[in-house]
């Protein structure tokens, strides 16, 4: 991709980035990437060589134990970064999260590097960072409410109006075991679930994909 292809993508996604000095360094020293579902971008552990920024497609990023099991924190979809990823990077510190393609993406790679000479240089790359950090916080605070105000069922309902918003489609490519994990709960019990869901004429299920009817309750 040509630096001028990367100016046009970062004016049309990122709109906090308009000094043109800074474009054009990003522009010049970005690796752009264009990744399948299910590649992952950075395991825990790993050393932050690149802050992605999204301008095609959804990358999940979870917190993961030492035995695999993972807890979703938020989905970074176009026109966004990952907050993780730039603490990580302003700090120096290996990656405390994992990321993984959920719908094929296309990323723009700002060099760990590159991003340090952002920092001193341009006062607009930390608005940019704080504006991450802000809706990253603020998906948290809902995520945290969710978990200790909001009952499993409802949760379930947001998580698959919200994956419906993201896929653009009414066949979510989601197994349930994928969902029990993003939502911190049992297979066995999201399956139940979506079988309530599916007697009340709100979704069918399919193998590996859940098709939506109406995410409205019955009254």
């Amino acid at each position: 991709m040509k630096p001028e292809d990367l100016r046009s993508l970062l004016h049309r996604h990122f709109p906090l980035l308009n000094n043109p000095e800074l474009v054009d360094i990003i522009a010049e020293r970005a690796v752009p990437l264009i990744l399948p579902v299910g590649d992952v971008l950075l395991h825990p552990g790993d050393p932050v060589k690149l802050i992605p920024l999204v301008v095609k497609g959804t990358v999940k990023v979870a917190r993961a134990d030492a035995t695999g099991h993972e807890v979703l924190l938020y989905y970074i979809q176009p026109g966004e970064s990952c907050a993780m990823t730039l603490s990580s990077c302003l700090k120096r510190e290996k990656s405390k999260v994992k990321a993984t393609v959920q719908q094929s993406a296309e990323i723009i790679g700002i060099p760990a590097e590159v991003a340090y000479l952002l920092g001193r240089k341009f006062p607009g790359w930390y608005d940019f960072v704080l504006d991450s950090y802000a809706q990253r916080f603020q998906e948290l605070l809902r995520m945290v409410d969710e978990i200790g105000f909001a009952s499993l069922d409802q949760r379930l309902l947001h998580y698959l109006r919200e994956q419906q918003a993201m896929q653009q489609s009414t066949v979510l490519h989601r197994s349930h075991q994928e969902i029990a994990d993003d939502l911190g709960s049992a297979r066995a019990v999201i399956s139940r679930l979506l079988k309530q869901m599916e007697r009340k004429g709100m979704v069918t299920l399919l193998r590996g994909r859940i098709k939506i009817l109406s995410l409205v309750l019955p009254e």
